[in-house]
């Protein structure tokens, strides 16, 4: 008797989220990925927003989902960026994840690569000047902050402040006390 074995079918592991909330994490994660490396730092904050954003996900799994994403869908990420206030706050965070990997040693806060990455990204959100300035000056401003980044995050994806509502939590899926 031959044995059977139940075969799961293979899932996207982003598939929880919304367009809008996968897009502003895959641009995320090609910032942070453009250079080559993903530094400590970066893949700490991807890891912890991916945990956050899908509990039942590992959040392993949902990185190397995003990191799977080729460059080519840049246009394709923006434009899941309906509204023009997402695509300003896109800004500061790419901003922001840009620079949080910087040494001490770097001359610039962006490495080379990245900066290439990010004025890309600059291009295809297709914002005015003015708008561009007072997103970064909003993120230098955060960036002075602890732990601003994955506040924002949690807040500009979820709508959470310091601590999700008890409704966002059940309905993320995760217990509370």
């Amino acid at each position: 008797m031959k044995a059977s074995r139940s075969v799961c079918p293979v899932t996207d592991p982003l598939a929880g989220l919304n367009p809008a909330q996968q897009a502003q994490l895959k641009l995320l994660c090609w910032v942070a990925s453009v250079d080559g490396e993903v530094a400590p730092e970066e893949r700490a904050l991807l890891g912890k927003l991916s945990a956050r954003l899908l509990p039942q996900v590992d959040p392993e799994d949902a990185l190397a989902a995003l990191q799977a994403e080729q460059a080519s869908d840049l246009e394709a990420w923006v434009g899941q960026l309906q509204d023009k206030d997402v695509r300003i706050e896109m800004v500061s965070l790419a901003y922001q994840m840009a620079c949080s990997s910087q040494g001490p040693e770097d001359d610039s806060a962006i490495n080379a690569a990245e900066r290439v990455a990010y004025r890309r990204l600059l291009e295809a959100l297709n914002l005015s000047d003015d708008q561009v300035q007072e997103a970064e000056w909003a993120a230098r401003q955060a960036l002075q902050e602890t732990p601003a980044l994955m506040d924002r995050l949690n807040q500009l994806l979820f709508g959470w402040g310091a601590w999700p509502s008890i409704e966002a939590l059940e309905a993320s899926g995760t217990s509370w006390l």
